[in-house]
């Protein structure tokens, strides 16, 4: 028995180092195998997370710039009317019912075509949509400035003004598309701040051309050469380097990503993760990307019932639920801020061209000083005069550099506070700022508030940053698109609704666009709170083993 029993626990020992060596074998071998996984094995992402890994450096400031430059390109032309007519009204013999239509141009431009980029930019792609139009734009303005007569003048503009509209709104998704979900709504507003640096550089512009003497005859056209037709060029160089710099840019990866091209749009965040860490692309960690139910490729189909039934696709998903509250918000939302800011914009050298010549530091309110020039024009012979006084392009600086700052706190403040809080905030102040603006007797504070009034402006890139999210890529650029064309509605209804009031009953015109840009600030109390994107958000990589390359 002691042997048996001695013989059965050795048995037993050596059973069990047996054991412990095949579970070490294969210990050994499990771990090979992972860590050999680990190095071979293609990982996988959503866009969204792949954007979030190519980080937010050099790449995306650059992108934001060049963006920034083909937004101050749009509003120096939509805008730069307000200082040339003026200054053309003797070359071109107008009147000021004429120079009020040639003014509203640009945005009925805007407002018959921009239904047709928005189409265009998301069947075609953005970058392609807007080279195109830019470029045509600035040939256009050129030509424009050679015009012997308001008709050729006014068509020239007119045409300019269509192709301008293809860049107007294609640039904010074109924007937005390139910067991840942390840092989209800053990017966008420090985008859209080129806007307000475009009504400074333009009164600078304007300043720096227009009491410039010269003539240079050219007979076979009949005209003289003078400054505010260098003036009409100046303002399409912005369009031309954009331009350029967009001919270095790729399409967006959004984009690309939604018609089927998941290997170039990964490709692009490659890129940009290489220009941002200063790393090889080949290290970005995201080898593919992973493909949703909801991927749909455009079609190929060719002819005017392809085009038009491809058109109702983009537009009816956006009339109707969940769609359509967001696309009426939006919409209405962009009338109101353009009607006031682009409306009284279009007077607003007359304005201050009324002011300065009244003086300062008289107690009287700004409609008083109107309605007196107004009767002084009515009662006397006026001679035709091309000059804009001094004061109007210093305070319309003054006006343009509050303008930018606020586009610029704006976007420090919205990652903190949220872009529906900065939104309903400014919409309402600006828009009591309005009312007080008749209301001040103080000329000097009447102006203070009155430029405050135009900051309801800065809420226009980010009423585009919350279209970007309330949106679908495949919908997103024509949601934009309708939401500025109804905003350069507002821009015509309000330039001639301002023309009307300021002649009829000048303070009706500040009460009820002040109460407009109110009732804005109300509506968007409906909006969606900022969706929140912790910085350290773990990304799931996935294996591609089950990976669908291609759309279901």
């Amino acid at each position: 028995m002691p042997v048996s029993s001695e013989s059965g626990s050795h048995k037993l020992f050596e059973v069990c180092i047996a054991f412990l060596k095949v579970l070490e074998s294969h210990t050994t071998v499990n771990g090979a195998m992972d860590k050999s996984s680990g190095k071979n094995e293609k990982t996988a992402a959503s866009l969204d997370e792949a954007m979030l890994l190519s980080g937010f450096g050099i790449y995306n400031v650059l992108h934001m710039l060049m963006s920034g430059v083909i937004l101050m390109g749009m509003i120096m032309q939509s805008l730069a009317l307000g200082y040339i007519l003026p200054a053309a009204q003797c070359d071109l013999e107008l009147t000021l019912q004429q120079q009020g239509w040639i003014s509203a141009i640009p945005f009925l431009a805007i407002i018959l075509t921009s239904y047709f980029w928005g189409w265009l930019a998301d069947t075609q792609g953005r970058r392609p949509v807007m080279l195109f139009s830019m470029l045509i734009s600035a040939i256009l303005s050129a030509f424009a400035s050679f015009a012997p007569e308001v008709v050729s003048f006014g068509i020239l503009v007119f045409f300019s003004a269509v192709f301008m509209a293809g860049s107007s709104a294609v640039a904010y998704t074109y924007l937005g598309e390139f910067n991840n979900l942390r840092h989209r709504d800053k990017m966008v507003a420090f985008g859209s701040s080129f806007v307000g640096i475009g009504t400074v550089i333009l009164p600078c512009v304007s300043w720096l051309i227009l009491p410039l003497d010269f003539a240079y005859d050219i007979p076979f056209l009949g005209i003289a050469y003078r400054p505010w037709r260098l003036l009409v060029v100046a303002c399409a160089i912005p369009f031309a380097v954009g331009t350029v710099m967009l001919m270095f840019a790729p399409e967006s990866p959004k984009y690309l990503f939604a018609i089927g091209h998941h290997e170039v749009a990964l490709d692009v965040v490659k890129k940009m993760y290489a220009r941002n860490s200063k790393q090889p692309a080949e290290s970005f960690p995201i080898k593919s990307l992973i493909v949703d139910n909801q991927t749909t490729k455009t079609t190929t189909s060719r002819g005017a019932t392809a085009v038009w039934q491809s058109m109702k696709e983009q537009t009816i998903p956006l009339f109707k639920p969940p769609l359509l509250p967001w696309t009426a918000l939006t919409c209405f939302v962009q009338f109101g801020i353009f009607a006031t800011t682009n409306g009284f914009y279009v007077w607003f050298p007359s304005i201050l061209n009324s002011l300065a010549n009244h003086g300062d530091g008289e107690e009287t309110r700004i409609c008083d000083v109107l309605d007196a020039n107004k009767n002084l024009a009515n009662n006397g012979t006026m001679l035709c005069d091309d000059t804009i006084h001094t004061s109007t392009f210093e305070r319309s600086i003054y006006i343009g550099l509050v303008f930018s700052s606020m586009y610029i706190i704006v976007g420090f403040l919205v990652d903190y506070v949220g872009k529906k809080v900065i939104i309903v905030v400014i919409l309402f102040v600006t828009g009591c700022c309005g009312i007080g603006a008749h209301l001040a007797y103080n000329q000097q504070l009447a102006v203070v508030l009155f430029a405050i009034f135009q900051m309801s402006g800065a809420c226009i890139g980010l009423m585009n940053a919350v279209a970007v999210e309330l949106f679908p890529t495949k919908y997103r650029a024509m949601a934009i698109c309708l939401s500025m064309m109804m905003g350069r509605v507002g821009s015509m209804v309000g330039s001639n609704l301002i023309g009307l009031f300021l002649d009829v009953n000048c303070g009706a015109g500040f009460y009820m666009f002040g109460s407009i840009i109110i009732v804005n600030s109300l509506f968007c109390l409906t909006l969606p709170r900022k969706k929140e994107v912790s910085p350290e958000k773990k990304v799931i990589i996935e294996s591609t083993q089950n990976e669908t390359h291609e759309p279901v």
